[in-house]
C-alpha cells in the first residue's frame, strides 16, 4: 500500500470515538483562538479588501464570512476566513499555522452540510494529523528554499479536513489529495505583505475545491505523494521520508503533542507577530522585568542565536511598515524597549513603526548567528534553538538574558499561562466586532462545539446583528 492510499484510508476511516478527550478540548481551544483572529481581521484594511472581493464574487449563500453578514459558497467562505484568521499573524502555530488551515474548512463545509460539531472537530483533528506528519517527514530544506510550509504543506491537511467533512470514501479521498497537491503553494518572499495571510486562505479554497471535485468524480493521480513527479519528489526534493508521512497517523494523535509530533505542543500566541520573533521577545521582556531600564538608557542590544537571523522570522532588518515589523526581531525588540515591555496590536500600526524612538532603537539592535551553529540546516529537527541577549547601557553596565529557549518562548506554549488567558485573548479580538454579551455567547458556543447538532448554529454566534 502506498503513502497516498495510507493517508486516504486514515482520513476515511477515522471516527470521533477514536479521539482522546484532551485532543478534542485542545481542538476547541485552537478553533476559538482562530475564530477570534478572523473576527479581528475584518477590521483591518486587508480584511476589508478580501470581504469586498467575496461580495463581488457572490455565490450560493450556504456559508458565511465570520464577523460579517456576507453569505456565499463554501469555497469563498473558506478562503475569506482563512485569510482573515492570519491577517495579524496572531493565530497559533505548530508545524505551520494549522488553526487557520482547518477552522475555515470545517466551518464553511459544516454550514453547507449542516454537519454536527463532532464531525467538524473530527475533521479538524484528522487534518491536523495529516499536516503535522507530512511536515515532520519533509526534508529540512523545504522552508529554507523559500516555501511557506503553512500552505505548501498545509494544503494537504486542509484537503484532508474537507474530505472528511464531505464523508468521502478512500478512493475519493485519494483523488482529493491529488487535486489538492497540485494547488499547494506559498512563498516566503511574500512575508510582510498582505499576501502571506492569503496563503492559508488559498489553501482552504484549494481544499474545499479539491474535495468537492473528487466528490463529483473528478480524477487525479491516486498516488500523488509517491509518484516520481509527485509531491514528495517535487516539494521534498528527494529528502522527504514518505514512510514518516503515515507511520504515526493517529498513533498518537498529533494534536496531543509529545515533543516529536508537535514541537513543544500547540503554541498559542501572546504577541501578534511571527513566531520567529518570540524567542527574542521573551528574552527582552524577562530582562526588562528584572531590570526596568528606559529606552534612553540603552546604548545597544546584542543577540546571539543558534539560527541564521534571516530564518528566525524571516527577519526584515529595516521594516518599512507595521506589517513588516511583525517579521523583524530587530523591530519587536526595539518596540518592547521603547514601550517599557509592551508589545501588542497597537505596536504594529504604521504610525507606531515610524516613531523616531523606535527607528533609533532599531539601529542599536544587532542579531548574529553563533559561529558554532553556522551552516546548521534550516529549522533543524530534533534540536533546540537558543539565544543570548545582552543590553549594554550608556553607563557601561551590561544586562544579560542567557540561553533563552527559542522553541519554548513565553506565549508560545499550549495553554499560554491558563486556558482563561486564551479566553481573554478571544474576548479582546472578538470585542472589536461583537457586543460583550455576544462575545460571551460565542465563546460558550465554540467551547461546546462537540455538543452542537448543527455547525450553523455555532457560526450564528459570531455574526453581528443587523
Amino acid at each position: 500500500m502506498g503513502t497516498t492510499q495510507r493517508m486516504a484510508r486514515f482520513i476515511a476511516e477515522a471516527k470521533f470515538e477514536d479521539i482522546p478527550a484532551p485532543a478534542v478540548n485542545l481542538a476547541k481551544l485552537c478553533l476559538l483562538d482562530a475564530v477570534g483572529c478572523a473576527l479581528y481581521g475584518t477590521t483591518r484594511p486587508l480584511g476589508k479588501i478580501i470581504t469586498g472581493v467575496v461580495e463581488e464574487l457572490g455565490g450560493k449563500p450556504v456559508s458565511r464570512v465570520l464577523g460579517t453578514r456576507i453569505e456565499t459558497n463554501a469555497v469563498n467562505a473558506a478562503m475569506a476566513n482563512g485569510t482573515l484568521g492570519h491577517s495579524e499573524d496572531f493565530d497559533d502555530f505548530a508545524a505551520g499555522h494549522q488553526a487557520v488551515l482547518l477552522m475555515p474548512v470545517v466551518l464553511a463545509l459544516g454550514e453547507e452540510q449542516r454537519a454536527s460539531g463532532k464531525q467538524a472537530l473530527l475533521s479538524y483533528i484528522v487534518g491536523f494529523d495529516i499536516t503535522t506528519n507530512v511536515t515532520h517527514a519533509m526534508g529540512e530544506d523545504h522552508y529554507g528554499k523559500g516555501w511557506h510550509n503553512t500552505s505548501s504543506i498545509g494544503t494537504l491537511g486542509s484537503t484532508a479536513a474537507a474530505a472528511k467533512m464531505l464523508g468521502l470514501d478512500e478512493m475519493q479521498t485519494r483523488m482529493a489529495i491529488g487535486i489538492g497537491a497540485s494547488q499547494a503553494a506559498g512563498l516566503r518572499g511574500n512575508f510582510g505583505t498582505m499576501t502571506k495571510p492569503f496563503h492559508p486562505g488559498n489553501a482552504c479554497r484549494a481544499a474545499v475545491m479539491a474535495a468537492k471535485m473528487a466528490e463529483k468524480g473528478y480524477e487525479a493521480s491516486p498516488d500523488i505523494m509517491e509518484h516520481r513527479f509527485g509531491y514528495a519528489a517535487v516539494y521534498g526534493e528527494q529528502m522527504m521520508s514518505l514512510a514518516n508521512c503515515t507511520r504515526h497517523l493517529g498513533h498518537p494523535w498529533a494534536l496531543m503533542g509529545s515533543g516529536r509530533e508537535v514541537a513543544n505542543g500547540i503554541r498559542i500566541k501572546i504577541w501578534p507577530c511571527c513566531g520567529g520573533t518570540h524567542g527574542a521577545n521573551t528574552a527582552i521582556t524577562h530582562l526588562l522585568k528584572k531590570h526596568p531600564v528606559k529606552a534612553e538608557e540603552v546604548e545597544r542590544v546584542d543577540i546571539v542565536t543558534t539560527q541564521e537571523p534571516s530564518c528566525m522570522a524571516p527577519n526584515l532588518r529595516w521594516p518599512k511598515s507595521g506589517l513588516q515589523g511583525k517579521f523583524s526581531s530587530w523591530f519587536t525588540v526595539a518596540s518592547i524597549i521603547v514601550d517599557g515591555g509592551k508589545l501588542d496590536l497597537s505596536s504594529f500600526t504604521d504610525e507606531a513603526a515610524a516613531r523616531p524612538a523606535v527607528q533609533d532603537m532599531l539601529k542599536r539592535v544587532s542579531i548574529v548567528q553563533d559561529p558554532e551553529h553556522a551552516g546548521r540546516p534550516h529549522r533543524a529537527r530534533g534540536g533546540s534553538h537558543w539565544l543570548d541577549l545582552t543590553v549594554t547601557l550608556k553607563n557601561g553596565e551590561r544586562l544579560v538574558a542567557a540561553r533563552i529557549e527559542a522553541n519554548n518562548a513565553r506565549g508560545d506554549t499550549y495553554g499560554w499561562e491558563t486556558k482563561e488567558a486564551v479566553f481573554d485573548k478571544f474576548k479582546l479580538l472578538a470585542g472589536a466586532v461583537l457586543k460583550p454579551s455576544q462575545v460571551d455567547a460565542a465563546l460558550n458556543a465554540i467551547m461546546d462545539l462537540d455538543k452542537a447538532k448543527d455547525v450553523r448554529a455555532v457560526v450564528d454566534s459570531v455574526i453581528p446583528p443587523r
